[in-house]
């Protein structure tokens, strides 16, 4: 298959789902403004027209950023308006947040560092998405007398997101590609170009995706700068955090005692701790303990309340590669902080990606042609986290034996891949593209075991 047979492949099959993904690249949308490529992909969607020229679409979707997606140098403006008694519609990332104590319902808005605004009933009735993490889109805003004060106030939401994908649809379609080809289906949505890479760099590059779709599946991709590790994660789904080398706090992630709120790890799908060489803990012995029983359980306890999530973590660093583009030092677990050179800690990470198997990005790397809109695509790999069998028949491993922890990582990656490629057991196919790749990221996590502790743990991978 080639770029030209992807294209119609996937315009027959997708065509109601898809976007030029070389348009998206030639726009080049987010270089006036840091919005996620979803985002940018919902805007140039809204205003292409067949008839209409790459500068036309650029015009139009400045002219409408500059009106309804306002930069914080503008808040104050805005603000006025409101206060004049204007009402604004305006495009950004609203999320809900319930006082009980109160009987409020508070809005955050991040473009007028708002916190503490109204929304309606009929609003939230409408859109439960805002309670679930948030959701981007259009929102009407006011401001109305509350008591002696006046609030802002959402009255009318409309989102830019796509709501659930049609399983059947996709499973239907998978029955027109090989497992090569869907791989490239997979990497055009992703925003990558397929053809640019080798098979095994295509393998790879997919593998970022699985924490995505597999509950409380915590992982790690260390590589040298400049492959991207952290792109897909901030602009590929509105469930993802990414924390890109701040420091960060044990109320942050786990719960804040003061205002009640639970932390990230209790409220996303896949918690991204990007620069992890150089990331900082506040209180970290306290997270150190916590991260342990939450990478085990899948909850952790704070100021005496039992949180479950099914948040996976996801570690991205930067490494030493040498000439051979093989790191430098066998142990290269050491250019994470100390809190990460624990075995017992590391014991619970499912699988290591080798990003320094990927090749540095560059320009001729992007999407050269049609893909799954990323918002689509984003909120297909959220279903697949907790679709049932009947709806979906994949994401199934055969029974494994051996150590408790190697054959529940393997297992759990496995899993992942196998709803990814929607391949079971019973695939050709299955073997090498599912389980093979399951076990080696676990073997990487062994190795390193065998470099911090070596009295403890062999480097052999224990499944059968």
């Amino acid at each position: 298959m080639n770029g030209q047979e992807l294209d119609e492949r996937i315009n027959l099959l997708f065509s109601d789902l898809v976007i030029d993904k070389a348009l998206v690249r030639r726009l080049k949308i987010r270089e006036n403004r840091a919005i996620p490529s979803f985002v940018e992909e919902w805007l140039i969607s809204r205003f292409q027209e067949s008839e209409t020229s790459d500068e036309a679409i650029y015009q139009s979707i400045t002219g409408f950023m500059s009106k309804h997606l306002p930069t914080k140098m503008e808040k104050d403006k805005l603000k006025r308006q409101l206060q004049r008694g204007q009402a604004l519609v305006i495009l950004d990332k609203f999320e809900v947040s319930i006082d009980i104590k109160n009987n409020k319902q508070r809005v955050s808005i991040p473009c007028l560092d708002e916190t503490h605004a109204s929304v309606t009933h009929d609003v939230l009735d409408n859109n439960e998405s805002l309670l679930e993490g948030g959701q981007w889109g259009a929102g009407r805003l006011i401001v109305r007398e509350e008591g002696k004060t006046n609030v802002i106030e959402l009255i009318e939401f409309h989102p830019m997101q796509s709501g659930k994908v049609n399983l059947k649809q996709l499973i239907a379609a998978r029955e027109q590609f090989t497992t090569r080809e869907w791989i490239a289906f997979i990497l055009r949505a992703m925003g990558y170009e397929p053809f640019a890479y080798s098979e095994a760099e295509q393998n790879n590059l997919i593998l970022r995706l699985l924490p995505l779709v597999q509950n409380n599946l915590n992982m790690m991709e260390l590589a040298p700068k400049g492959t991207g590790k952290s792109f897909i994660y901030s602009n590929l789904s509105r469930h993802v955090y990414l924390n890109s080398g701040g420091g960060l706090t044990p109320a942050q992630l786990f719960k804040n005692l003061n205002t009640k709120a639970v932390g990230l790890l209790a409220k996303n799908d896949v918690l991204v701790l990007d620069e992890g060489q150089s990331i900082s803990f506040k209180g970290v012995d306290d997270i150190h303990a916590k991260f342990k029983d939450y990478l085990e359980s899948g909850h952790y306890t704070i100021g005496g309340d039992k949180i479950t999530s099914e948040c996976g973590l996801m570690i991205l660093a930067n490494i030493s590669i040498g000439y051979d583009n093989l790191p430098t030092r066998k142990d290269y677990i050491s250019h994470l902080p100390e809190m990460f050179n624990d075995s017992a800690l590391i014991d619970r990470f499912h699988g290591i990606i080798a990003g320094w198997e990927i090749p540095r990005f560059e320009t001729a790397n992007s999407a050269q042609g049609l893909g799954m809109k990323a918002d689509v695509f984003g909120e297909y790999l959220h279903q697949l986290r907790t679709v049932n069998a009947t709806e979906f028949p994949f994401g199934q491993c055969p029974v494994l034996a051996g150590d408790s922890r190697d054959t529940k990582a393997v297992e759990r990656l496995a899993k992942a891949l196998s709803k990814l490629l929607l391949l079971n057991p019973d695939h050709a196919d299955y073997e090498n593209y599912v389980l093979t790749p399951a076990k080696n990221l676990r073997q990487r996590v062994r190795s390193q075991l065998a470099e911090l502790d070596p009295h403890e743990f062999s480097a052999n991978l224990n499944t059968r």
